[in-house]
């Protein structure tokens, strides 16, 4: 049984640690949150942030704010969600592998720490195999759909010239930090100012464009890809959870990356709006041969999210010491049952 605590009980976090305590091979024990609004409590008392209710008012710890307290009967694996920022995040991992922890984290940049924090990636690379644990960062998106994805269908064919991934996401239909992650109700000046000040918009978009030359035997050089953020203006009225959108106010974001060298060309599209038409993911690679895969609607973000670190806390725990990618990681498939 893989003990696993939690730390960061926001949407994400919270729905991870319903799923660990639905898990027959896991067991949670410790919710880490700094909070005090939530320490003390229980899942069933946090239940209306994830929609979701544990069986029974006593099933699983007390949020706690230290990880000590967490760890104190003994855990495996960590599931950390606090932050999209590797340098953020990486005091944490460093006291985590000190207690002799594995983590899995959904913070974006960790998906390939080498683009933007190369020594920093280094250093916990280095801690992680002094401690005989790993570490991986990986989600749906970055962590699947615009990167991953791409270099696994890559070994269907002997030569890939260009990787162009699309995703339309109804921004919607998601939890409400995504919303206003992506500006939705904002002017347009005051997204272009956020903009500016990198303050808004999607993490990990290089990272995965690095993963993927990575993935197919290039190296994307740190500040070589080329990003640009565009608000998505909505024509019409929209309800999203941050109340009415007007025409003429910000519904999401259009983001793109894109990088060239050594024969290779990489696109990643991608568009997070209240009210966007068609999602879908679709991943096309060419060359001699052409590979389209499309998944009409798109993968579902939050659950596919917690899917995600939830099925890589078994890989995770068993996976070579030091910081890991996707590209490290065999196959985790969905083992879990009812």
């Amino acid at each position: 049984m893989l003990r696993v605590i939690v730390v960061g009980v926001g949407p994400i976090g919270l729905s991870c640690a319903h799923a660990v305590h639905a898990e027959r091979d896991m067991k949670l024990v410790g919710l880490v949150d700094l909070d005090p609004a939530k320490r003390g409590k229980r899942l069933t008392q946090l239940a209306d942030e994830s929609g979701t209710a544990a069986p029974n008012a006593d099933a699983g710890p007390a949020v706690t704010e230290s990880l000590d307290a967490a760890v104190a009967g003994g855990a495996d694996v960590a599931i950390l969600t606090t932050s999209s920022d590797f340098r953020v995040v990486a005091p944490t991992i460093r006291e985590l592998l000190k207690r002799g922890l594995a983590v899995v984290s959904s913070c974006e940049q960790m998906v390939w720490p080498w683009y933007r924090h190369e020594a920093l990636g280094h250093a916990i690379d280095a801690d992680a195999k002094a401690a005989g644990r790993a570490v991986l960062g990986t989600g749906v998106n970055p962590g699947f759909v615009m990167d991953f994805a791409a270099v696994a269908l890559s070994c269907m064919v002997r030569r890939v010239t260009a990787v162009r991934c699309e995703r339309r996401v109804d921004a919607g239909l998601r939890r409400r930090p995504l919303q206003a992650k992506v500006g939705a109700t904002m002017t347009v000046e005051r997204f272009r100012e956020l903009a500016a000040q990198d303050k808004i918009g999607h993490e990990g978009l290089p990272e995965s464009v690095a993963m993927i030359a990575a993935g197919l035997g290039r190296r994307a050089e740190p500040g070589s890809v080329a990003i640009t953020l565009d608000p998505v203006v909505a024509e019409k009225s929209l309800p999203s959870a941050l109340g009415l959108i007007q025409p003429g106010q910000v519904a999401g974001i259009h983001n793109v990356g894109k990088w060239s060298g050594d024969g290779l060309t990489i696109e990643l599209d991608l568009t997070m709006a209240v009210g966007t038409t068609e999602p879908r993911d679709v991943v096309t690679l060419d060359g001699p041969v052409q590979v389209r895969c499309k998944i009409p609607g798109g993968l579902p973000g939050d659950s596919a999210t917690v899917a995600a670190m939830i099925n890589h806390v078994r890989a995770v725990h068993k996976a070579v010491p030091g910081l890991r990618t996707m590209l490290d990681m065999p196959v985790a498939g969905c083992v879990g049952r009812d």
